[in-house]
C-alpha cells in the first residue's frame, strides 16, 4: 500500500487526530478548520472478527450534506474494494441544525476470503474539509483458529507524500487477532520513480525493531518518532512491518517521504547606496533556492529596520510564497537593514542580510531682500530708520523634507529669528555694519546657509559717490563750454589801432 501526507508549514508539522464514534472509534481529520466537523459512526469495533455475512452500518452526522462519502477495504496487498456511497445516503433523522445520514454495506466472508483488513470511511464536507474513520478487523470464512492471520498494520496519512526534517513522526494503527500489539520494525530506502513499489515476501533483515510508547496509544492509534537527521535530502520510502512472532506471519505498509534536512540558500540582490527620494529601492530574492528541491514551496519573509537610533526601529514585515521581491521607500534618509528569511516546506530556515544607505540631500538656501535675490557673501545697505523684507521661502529640498524645513536667522552668528520671511529692521544693540545669516535645516539636521553684509546707510553721504562724480563732471563740462565760447567771441571783435 502506498499512503503518505504532504503538509507544508512555516513551523513544525502538526498532525491532528480526531476521535468520534458511537464506540469511540478512531478517526482522522485532514486539514480541518471546520468548527463542527462531521461525525462518523459505525457498528464495527476494532479487532472484530467477521465469520458470517454481516452488515456494516455507517451513520454520518453533520449540518450540511456531505460532498462525497466512500468506503475502502484495504489489506497489505492494497485495496480489496472501494465503494462511493454518496448518492446512496439516506436521511435517517433531521433537526434544525443537525442531520443524520445512513448507509449499509454487506460483508460476505465467503466472497472476501481471509483478510486482516482496514475499513476506511471518508467524508468530505462542503468546505472541502475531509474526515476519515478507520476500523481494524478480521474476516474469516471459517473458524479463525483454522487460519494464521497476519497482524494488521496501516500508516495513517492524509495525502501521497510528506515533507520531513530531522525526525519523522510515524502515525499508524496495528493489531493482531488476539488484540495485542505485534512485533514492529521499519525500514527507510531510497525511492524509485514509482514510490512504495517494493513487494516484500519476508521482513527484511536490515529493518529496525521498535516499540511505540504506551503513552502515544489512543484506541489502536500509535505514534513513533524516527530520527532521520543523517539522511541526505531526497525521496525515501518508509516501510513499517508488523510480525506475528508465533507463526512469523507479517503485514506491511509504506509511505513516501521527502527528506529535506538542508536549509535553503538565501540570495539578496539590490542596491547598497541611493539618494533620498530617488524612488523605491528594489531588493530581489528570487535567486534563492533549495539545492535539492529548487524553489518549489519556498516562503519568503522580509524585514526592514532603520538602524538609525534616532528613529523608530519597528520592523516592517512582508511574507508569502510569491513575495520574492521587496520595494523599500527612499523617502527617509538612514541606514536600513534588509533581512530575508526563507522557509522551505520542511520548515528549514535560512537568512541573509543586506544594508541600504539612503543618503540625505541637504536643502538649498535661497534669499531675497525686498524681492531682489541675494547671493552668499553679498551685501546690502539698510538705514537705521528703515526696514526691508527678508525672505527665504524660495529655499528648496527633496519632496519629503520640503514641508518640514526650519529657517533660522542669525545676526553676527547669534540666532535671532525663526521663520521663512519677515519684516526686518535694524537690530537693537548693533553699531555699524553686521552679518545677517539665514540657515535652512532639514529633519536630518543637514543645512545650507547664506550670509550677507548689512551696511549702515545712515553714516554714508547723502549723495552716492557716483552721483557726486557725475555732478562734478557736468560742472567741469559746462565751464569748459562757456570758456570756449568766450574765447571765440573775443577773437571776432575788431581791435582798435
Amino acid at each position: 500500500m502506498n499512503r503518505g501526507n504532504n503538509q507544508a508549514l512555516l513551523g513544525p508539522i502538526i498532525a491532528s487526530i480526531l476521535v468520534v464514534s458511537l464506540f469511540q472509534p478512531l478517526s482522522l481529520a485532514e486539514d480541518s478548520d471546520h468548527s463542527y466537523p462531521a461525525n462518523i459512526l459505525v457498528n464495527l469495533e476494532n479487532g472484530a472478527v467477521i465469520t458470517e455475512n454481516s452488515i456494516i452500518s455507517i451513520t454520518i452526522q453533520n449540518d450540511e450534506t456531505p460532498t462525497y462519502a466512500t468506503l475502502e477495504l484495504l489489506d497489505t496487498s492494497g485495496t480489496r474494494f472501494f465503494v462511493d456511497f454518496t448518492e446512496d445516503l439516506e436521511i435517517y433523522s433531521e433537526s434544525d441544525n443537525w442531520k443524520e445520514w445512513s448507509f449499509g454495506i454487506e460483508i460476505s466472508p465467503a466472497t472476501t476470503g481471509h483478510c486482516s483488513c482496514i475499513a476506511k470511511i471518508t467524508v468530505q464536507e462542503e468546505d472541502e474539509n475531509t474526515i476519515s474513520l478507520i476500523r481494524t478487523f478480521f474476516i474469516s470464512p471459517d473458524l479463525p483458529s483454522n487460519y494464521q492471520f497476519p497482524p494488521i498494520i496501516h500508516i495513517i496519512s492524509g495525502s501521497e507524500s510528506q515533507w520531513s526534517r530531522k525526525t519523522q513522526i510515524l502515525h499508524f494503527t496495528t493489531m493482531d487477532i488476539d488484540l495485542e500489539i505485534p512485533y514492529l520494525s521499519y525500514m527507510i530506502e531510497d525511492s524509485t520513480n514509482v514510490k512504495c513499489s517494493n513487494v516484500y515476501f519476508g521482513v527484511p533483515e536490515e529493518s529496525i525493531d521498535f516499540t511505540p510508547s504506551s503513552d502515544t496509544a489512543t484506541d489502536g492509534l500509535f505514534a513513533y518518532e524516527i530520527m532521520i537527521e543523517n539522511l541526505t535530502d531526497g525521496w525515501y520510502d518508509l516501510s513499517v512491518f508488523a510480525i506475528n512472532p508465533v507463526n512469523q506471519q507479517f503485514s506491511y505498509d509504506c509511505m513516501s517521504i521527502m527528506v529535506d534536512n538542508s536549509p535553503p540558500v538565501v540570495i539578496i540582490e539590490g542596491q547598497k547606496t541611493v539618494s533620498e527620494s530617488s524612488g523605491d529601492a528594489i531588493f530581489d530574492g528570487s535567486s534563492s533556492f533549495d539545492e535539492t528541491w529548487g524553489i518549489q514551496g519556498l516562503t519568503y519573509v522580509w524585514s526592514i529596520v532603520n538602524t538609525d537610533a534616532s528613529t523608530d526601529n519597528d520592523a516592517v514585515i512582508l511574507a508569502g510564497m510569491d513575495e520574492r521581491t521587496l520595494s523599500v521607500s527612499t523617502e527617509d534618509a538612514g541606514t536600513y537593514e534588509i533581512k530575508l528569511t526563507i522557509s522551505d516546506k520542511a520548515g528549514n530556515l535560512a537568512s541573509s542580510v543586506n544594508y541600504l544607505e539612503v543618503q540625505n540631500i541637504p536643502p538649498l538656501a535661497r534669499l531675497t531682500i525686498d524681492g531682489e535675490p541675494i547671493e552668499n557673501n553679498g551685501q546690502f545697505t539698510l538705514f537705521r530708520e528703515g526696514s526691508c523684507i527678508i525672505d527665504a521661502s524660495g529655499s528648496t529640498d527633496t519632496q519629503n523634507d520640503a514641508d518640514n524645513l526650519r529657517y533660522v536667522w542669525r545676526v553676527n552668528n547669534i540666532p535671532t529669528y525663526e521663520g521663512k520671511a519677515r519684516d526686518f529692521s535694524w537690530p537693537e544693540g548693533i553699531d555699524g555694519d553686521f552679518i545677517l545669516t539665514i540657515e535652512v535645516i532639514d529633519d536630518d539636521s543637514e543645512s545650507s546657509q547664506i550670509s550677507v553684509l548689512v551696511k549702515d546707510g545712515s553714516t554714508e553721504s547723502a549723495l552716492p559717490l557716483s552721483m557726486i562724480v557725475l555732478i562734478l563732471s557736468l560742472i567741469f563740462f559746462s565751464y569748459s563750454v562757456v570758456n570756449m565760447r568766450k574765447h571765440t567771441n573775443e577773437s571776432d571783435i575788431p581791435k582798435w589801432s
